[in-house]
């Protein structure tokens, strides 16, 4: 029975998982809280952790299984196993060579993607994408990243960034951006958009339950995590507007670019993830009602609009898959 080892690197949290790689099975794993602001030796060190505790709670080495892979949000070169670059990490992890370094270390091959396109060969194998030769992975956190699937192949485009739909431009010299564009998709409906949109509205004087839930908050906590998803569903239930009013307007500006996604691509199907996704129910069936009513009618038609069938494991899963030897 082969075995993989799966790593999932995200603005809030790193999750590692031992998986079987027959079944998708997580058979062991372990997260620790990301932290920006950890230069590269740190955090190396914190995705080592992760990696052990989740191997001894799967009773296994590394030798073990099949090879590491990695799935995390930024640029990558995957010839070379080397992290480029991230909005969301300090400077210091600029050119950071990850598969070389954590070969090293744990003895078996190492392989590195972007997030959400290590979550798309996940849903692919053994979640919503199974059967489906064509579609497009939008997973909603920290930030919002895209995958695209074309006849069963990842599209990885010329530099291997391809379906970076939260770059993608909905308000010309709109909200700045955490990649220093502006105007893009990501700065209208990620956690850390909802979260700064939600802070600023408070600070100007607006009443919300949330006042009570968060505390002294500040916009500037990395990730968004200034307010988690948690709290945002306890707003939700105590009928909080302001809250009402932020998701909404988030969903909706999702719905713009699940839009254009539709018209650009005509894919049967998209798959949406992430924890924003997963954790509020209204955001998904929003953002589908805005992108049926705002794209073409031929492509609306084919185009049908789930959640991830693997949730919150889809990274690990995927990230195990590539890096089957």
């Amino acid at each position: 029975m082969p075995f993989g080892i799966g790593v999932d690197f995200g603005g809030t949290k790193v999750l590692a998982g031992v998986v079987d790689l027959d079944s998708g099975d997580v058979v062991g794993s372990a997260k620790k809280r990301t932290n920006p602001s950890d230069n590269a030796d740190q955090m190396m060190k914190r995705i080592v952790g992760v990696i052990e505790s989740a191997l001894g709670k799967a009773n296994m080495s590394a030798a073990e299984t099949e090879g590491i892979g990695i799935g995390l949000a930024g640029q990558i070169d995957t010839k070379r196993g080397i992290l480029l670059g991230a909005p969301n990490l300090s400077q210091s992890t600029v050119n950071l060579p990850m598969a070389d370094l954590l070969g090293k270390r744990f003895d078996v091959p190492v392989r590195l993607r972007n997030d959400v396109q290590v979550g798309a060969i996940g849903e692919a194998k053994f979640g919503a994408g199974r059967d489906q030769p064509d579609f497009v992975c939008v997973f909603v956190g920290t930030g919002i990243g895209g995958a695209i699937v074309r006849g069963g192949e990842l599209v990885t485009g010329a530099a291997g960034s391809a379906g970076e739909i939260g770059h993608m431009v909905i308000d010309a010299n709109g909200r700045l951006c955490g990649c220093g564009g502006r105007g893009h998709l990501e700065a209208y409906a990620s956690r850390t958009a909802i979260t700064k949109a939600i802070l600023g509205e408070i600070k100007r004087g607006r009443k919300s339950a949330l006042v009570d839930l968060i505390g002294d908050s500040d916009s500037s906590e990395p990730g968004g995590t200034a307010i988690r998803s948690g709290v945002l569903i306890k707003a939700l239930e105590a009928g909080d507007e302001l809250t009402e009013d932020i998701l909404h307007e988030a969903a909706v500006y999702l719905g713009y670019g699940l839009a254009s996604v539709i018209n650009l691509l005509n894919p049967t199907r998209i798959i949406l993830g992430g924890g924003v996704v997963e954790a509020i129910e209204r955001i998904p069936r929003i953002a589908e009602r805005t992108a049926r009513r705002e794209s073409l009618a031929t492509p609306e038609k084919a185009v049908s609009i789930v959640t991830s069938g693997l949730g919150d494991n889809a990274g690990v899963v995927g990230a195990a898959l590539l890096g089957r030897v």
